[in-house]
């Protein structure tokens, strides 16, 4: 039997625009300063307002539910000023509970918008400032900050910030998110060189790459386990900071390691490493390059990271074509590192190279997502528009690249399978060279390569500002918050995606709104009372965006409409009957929630009926039964007839089969399928139910 095997490689989706060869370590610079931005500002259209301890109860009643404080002098002011927006500041705030824990009262905090088109700042401020009701009116400052890092390369990286706005926004995005450790993005790569101080932090070394922290993922049950042992239990052993997928491969550049698979899944042909770099460089730690989310430093190189976390993949390796060093990767490797990704908490995957339905990757993926990740995809630099294996699914998103001017990269492909483009030439990030391993490295590079790590990294930042997010949630983010292209690559509009990314628009997110939980404690659900009965209700109401929300709920009754309102209050009058009682309540984003229970009112001395005996049940025809019962009550208001059917040696199928009305004592009952069945009976009126009377059996068949 002759066995054919095949190992498919594909080239990575970069090359080198320019590669500094000077050790990172020396690329420092002072912090830049923003010296054009005036000391200090104010927002035009929004005041601060603290009401006295009245109005502000008021307020904290009426706003959510009308949009005016319910004070007379102070909703006067509003109307005056076109006032579009009142809040609570200090949402949560409440004096009785400032005062229990002796802390100062916020609650009489609110924030007021208006239209800044027809109304000055300080004539509104003096308006409100007149009323008796506002103890303060205050301005809203701006103050330029030292955002941008002082990280030696960050001027260079246009695709950050440049003066004319055609990149991601980060400094801005850095003031509200910078990435958190709990969001771990795989790099699928040529490996990483997790040692770089600008990525393992200033722990690690070329000579000492055991001391590697930063923003780089460390499994520490294995790196402070025992040599030789799975210390975690997930199948490999000693995967300290990753794994190298790499074996058997033979053309490989001379002195990279190929052979066999391993823990050690550093960097041989740089690309890995300026992937990663574009993932989760350490920013504002004074060295080397900055990423979307690697997080915030001190300004000086420090061992551990704050941003999100790289995972090391190795899956890749140099080769050679037409003399020239090329990277590839396999997709048995790829697929490998998916599934491991995927079980060791990697919520987003990065890669950066060409695929094929081939060597499990496709399976991997699938196994990948449905464990709620998300994989970015390089769409390639052929500049035509095939899309490969990975690219033309549904569930994997494909990066274009962009330049400096906004305009497509001159070799990106293109296409409607096309998901969102992020800028991908002249992209400086971490970088490894084989030929000077010793000192860490950064690099310029073009690609489609560069762009998708730079989604990755944003995509991690989305999940950073919003952690209960699913990656369908993060992913419609990213998306529907780039910025529109279609005007600087007319020749095409649809096969750029949805736009450039833009990761201050992206992180920029207001919590997703939830409706309200709603409770009732008291009475119990099914109760009955006798009229005149002091009721006491009770419940409560909890928010995801407003807390406790319980003295906020409305209680109706059908039958009475509305009863009461709050947390809990007490009815002596409620009308004779069957109540359904129901609490319900307005969240300030304007979603509800209710919860509904059956209360009974009886007439006083009311008792209920007695039960029924005597009970028969007659086949009259095929599949029909007569049941008869003797009526011992004078005060019932009817009867319930149950059905079982007997399965095997049980009585199952309990069925309530109909109800007659009072004094009635028979009732046909018609079943589907032949076979044994009881039939039992009880009364009913408002005071509650008799007990069942006994069982009458009977065969129906045709």
């Amino acid at each position: 039997m002759n066995r054919h095997f095949t190992s498919v490689a594909v080239c990575l989706f970069a090359f080198t625009a320019a590669a500094q060869a000077q050790d990172a370590r020396v690329l420092k610079a002072p912090s830049p300063v923003n010296d054009f931005a005036p000391a200090e500002e104010f927002v035009p259209d929004a005041i601060v307002v603290e009401f006295d301890a009245p109005t502000a109860a008021l307020a904290d009643v009426f706003v959510p539910q009308t949009g005016a404080t319910g004070n007379v002098a102070v909703d006067d002011v509003a109307f005056r000023f076109d006032v579009t927006t009142i809040r609570k500041q200090f949402e949560g705030a409440d004096p009785v509970a400032a005062a229990a824990a002796g802390m100062p009262d916020l609650s009489g905090y609110y924030v007021i918008e208006f239209d800044a088109a027809t109304h000055a700042l300080d004539d509104v401020i003096a308006a409100y400032a007149a009323l008796p009701n506002v103890v303060r009116v205050e301005k809203i400052g701006i103050h330029p900050v030292s955002i941008l890092p002082n990280d030696g390369t960050f001027p260079s990286q246009w695709h950050l910030n440049q003066a004319t706005d055609r990149d991601i926004d980060a400094p801005e995005a850095w003031n509200i998110e910078t990435g958190d450790p709990s969001v771990i993005v795989a790099v699928l790569d040529t490996g990483v060189r997790y040692y770089h101080k600008d990525l393992g932090g200033s722990g690690g070394s070329a000579s000492n790459p055991g001391g590697a922290g930063g923003n780089i993922w460390i499994n520490q049950l294995e790196k402070l386990g025992t040599p030789g042992v799975d210390d975690d239990g997930n199948g490999f052993v000693d995967d300290w900071v990753g794994w190298d997928f790499v074996t058997g491969v033979s053309g490989c550049w001379s002195g990279e390691d190929c052979s066999a698979a391993d823990n050690d899944p550093r960097d041989f042909n740089g690309h890995g490493t300026h992937c990663a770099g574009n993932v989760a460089a350490l920013n504002n730690n004074g060295y080397a390059t900055c990423s979307p989310a690697g997080g915030w430093g001190n300004g000086s190189l420090q061992p551990t990271g704050n941003g999100v976390k790289v995972m090391a993949m190795r899956i890749g390796w140099s080769g050679s074509y037409l003399g020239q060093e090329v990277g590839y990767v396999r997709m048995d490797f790829a697929a490998s590192a998916f599934y491991y990704a995927a079980n060791n908490g990697a919520r987003v995957a990065s890669c950066s190279w060409g695929s094929s339905n081939s060597g499990g990757v496709g399976a991997a993926v699938t196994y990948f997502v449905a464990a709620g990740g998300l994989v970015f995809k390089a769409a390639g630099n052929s500049n035509n528009q095939t899309a490969d294996y990975l690219c033309g699914r549904s569930d994997v998103y494909c990066v274009a690249a962009t330049n400096q001017n906004d305009q497509k990269a001159s070799f990106s492909s293109y296409g409607t399978w096309v998901d969102v483009s992020c800028p991908g030439v002249a992209i400086w990030s971490s970088y490894h060279n084989h030929n000077d391993p010793t000192p860490d490295y950064i690099a310029a590079l073009d690609g489609t390569s560069m762009a998708t790590p730079l989604v990755a990294s944003t995509a991690a930042a989305v999940w950073s500002q919003n952690p209960t997010w699913n990656a369908g949630q993060v992913w419609s983010q990213v998306r529907d918050t780039a910025d529109n292209i279609d005007g600087q690559n007319p020749s095409y509009v649809g096969r750029l995606g949805s736009g450039r990314i833009n990761l201050y628009n992206a992180v920029n997110t207001v919590p997703v709104n939830t409706p309200p939980s709603v409770t009732i404690s008291s009475p119990a659900n099914g109760s009955t009372v006798t009229q005149g009965t002091t009721v006491n209700f009770s419940g409560g109401a909890t928010d995801t965006q407003d807390g406790n929300i319980s003295g906020f709920l409305v209680w109706t009754s059908n039958l009475q409409g509305q009863i009461g309102t709050g947390a809990s209050f007490s009815r002596s009058d409620l009308v004779l009957g069957t109540h359904t009682i129901t609490a319900s309540v307005t969240d300030s984003g304007g979603l509800s929630g209710s919860a509904s229970i059956s209360l009974t009112v009886q007439s006083p001395g009311a008792t209920p009926p007695a039960a029924p005996s005597g009970v028969t049940a007659t086949r009259i025809a095929a599949f029909t039964a007569r049941v008869n019962w003797n009526d011992n009550s004078s005060n019932e208001d009817g009867f319930q007839i149950e059905r079982q059917r007997r399965v095997g040696n049980q009585w199952t199928e309990t069925t309530t089969v109909g109800s007659v009305g009072a004094n009635v004592t028979t009732f046909t009952s018609t079943v589907s399928v032949a076979g044994k069945y009881r039939y039992r009976v009880r009364a009913f009126n408002a005071a509650g139910n008799s007990a069942w009377s006994n069982w009458a059996q009977v065969t129906l068949n045709n």
